[in-house]
């Protein structure tokens, strides 16, 4: 069994408690513009020349050789509530393939935390929920029309898998939602009004902030891909959204990533 993935991040500090090893899987089925791991987003494996050689984005891991990867770091994790964090990408829509190595992981007493959009079916979600001890959870666009335009997210389906969160055995001070901002999507008024009645129904949930950036514009131009540059968002602003939904959640902050 084998996974396609595009990179394993050892002794990360930004993707869940403690020290992680962070495994980003490839394929996403959303089309954020302003992703910044566009090599990601699409399943198949793409070469692109670099400094005259072909390299690639993605490769595919057998299970035993990741939990191998996964396992070198075994020790810093017991001695710091660290663990592993799968990201991407969408890491759920390989849940199947995952799930042998979940197993042995969760045997293990190895904490695990899924990065998560819920742009998948929920049955994906469900088979993933046993095994998850930590989730991280976007909040993007929540208009029904622009979601599907502009990220091809169907709203409805995100709500449901919400709920499917909400109802599990996930400790809910273990449920984080990760919100970019941008002024050209996000940051509009409609959608943060949006954004706020979702986090005052999920107040138990934890929130996290931060501004969308323009580091991946080399990624971009190695896959040949169109890149758009956002302009930085105001700090003023990012404060602003910051006390707006610490009125609602007193569990919120703003992060870099």
């Amino acid at each position: 069994m084998t996974v396609r993935i595009t990179n394993i991040q050892h002794f990360s500090l930004d993707d869940g408690p403690g020290i992680r090893t962070t495994v980003f899987l490839k394929g996403c089925n959303l089309t954020c513009p302003w992703c910044c791991n566009p090599e990601n987003i699409r399943f198949e494996i793409e070469n692109y020349l670099h400094n005259d050689h072909e390299e690639s984005f993605g490769y595919d891991i057998s299970l035993e050789d990741l939990e191998k990867e996964i396992l070198k770091d075994e020790v810093f994790y017991t001695e710091n509530n660290g663990g592993v964090t799968f990201s991407g990408g969408e890491p759920l829509l390989q849940i199947r393939d995952l799930e042998p190595l979940l197993k042995d992981l969760k045997s293990r007493n190895i904490n695990i935390c899924f990065e998560t959009s819920l742009s998948v079916p929920s049955d994906f979600l469900e088979m993933a929920i046993e095994y998850i001890d930590e989730i991280y959870i976007d909040i993007k666009i929540l208009d029904k029309e622009e979601a599907k335009k502009v990220l091809n997210l169907d709203v409805d389906s995100y709500y449901k898998n919400l709920e499917i969160i909400n109802s599990s055995q996930i400790d809910k001070n273990r449920i984080t939602f990760r919100i970019p901002l941008n002024n050209e999507y996000t940051l509009k008024e409609d959608n943060i009004k949006n954004i706020l009645k979702c986090i005052e129904k999920y107040s138990d949930f934890k929130v996290e902030i931060f501004k969308t950036h323009n580091l991946a514009e080399s990624k971009y131009k190695s896959l040949n891909q169109d890149f758009t540059n956002f302009p930085t968002v105001d700090d003023n602003a990012l404060n602003e959204i910051f006390e707006r939904i610490k009125e609602l959640n007193s569990n919120v902050k703003i992060i870099s990533l």
